[in-house]
């Protein structure tokens, strides 16, 4: 017998929802133009997509959607970071992307009334989310311009992230690949230290750092090991310290 998929935060156990109503409505609605893609939204526009909205806090590891699920919400992160993950045939796990606090995410398969193509996982610590509807979107689409360019916006972000995955694979040896990351992830999630160091405050394990480099955890681990000892880098709680960014920019010219 097969066993049931198990449930993802769109698909959670029976309890409460997270607010409903006229007044949740409109609280989401003033959240949704805190965030930087619907900034510009008039608030009749906002209230349009927040009709039917949910507010959701997922843990660390536990998933927002699996792939195969049917796209009725995209997300739009608050709190936290959320990887999109999909596992090859042989169960193992490919990062396509990481995405942030602004970021929204499962809007392609929202737009066309598909299903996701990837999971969505909460990357390190505590994730919040705003989900909203597909048909508010599709229905606010039909009749405001400034929400298709708020839209468009969104789709042009998601897909420089992903541009990004395939410039760090593409970008030859492992030690390259990895340069490339610690690169990406200074300019995306890198914060200047008093120090004149770098920090980057996105939790991240050996295990997605391979999957974003397509290399075996094992290598990973030792030229990362090799980079902390030459003083390059050096781990922190839930961070990582650029010690050396100039010595990363060396390699990937190399």
């Amino acid at each position: 017998m097969g066993h049931a998929p198990p449930l993802s935060a769109l698909c959670p156990q029976p309890g409460p929802l997270a607010g409903h109503g006229g007044a949740f409505a409109t609280a989401l609605a003033q959240r949704l133009g805190a965030l930087d893609i619907f900034s510009l939204l008039p608030p009749a526009n906002l209230e349009s997509l927040a009709q039917g909205a949910r507010s959701r806090r997922i843990g660390a590891g536990e998933s927002l959607w699996f792939a195969g699920e049917h796209a009725k919400h995209f997300a739009v992160i608050e709190v936290g970071m959320v990887e999109i993950r999909r596992m090859t045939p042989t169960g193992e796990g490919i990062v396509m992307g990481l995405f942030r606090r602004g970021d929204a995410v499962g809007l392609v398969a929202a737009l066309e009334s598909g299903s996701f193509p990837a999971d969505a996982i909460a990357l390190g610590g505590t994730a919040e989310v705003l989900l909203i509807r597909a048909e508010a979107l599709r229905e606010a689409l039909g009749n405001s311009v400034a929400v298709g360019l708020a839209v468009n916006r969104a789709l042009l972000q998601h897909t420089a992230a992903l541009r990004a995955k395939i410039d760090i694979v593409s970008a030859g040896s492992v030690p390259r690949r990895l340069a490339a990351l610690m690169r990406y992830l200074i300019g995306r999630f890198g914060q200047p230290t008093e120090a004149g160091t770098l920090i980057i405050d996105a939790h991240l394990g050996r295990d997605e750092i391979s999957q974003l480099v397509s290399a075996r955890v094992e290598t990973v681990i030792r030229i990362l090991s090799r980079w902390q000892k030459a003083g390059w880098l050096a781990s922190r709680p839930g961070r990582i310290e650029i010690l050396r960014p100039d010595m990363l920019q060396r390699i990937g010219e190399s």
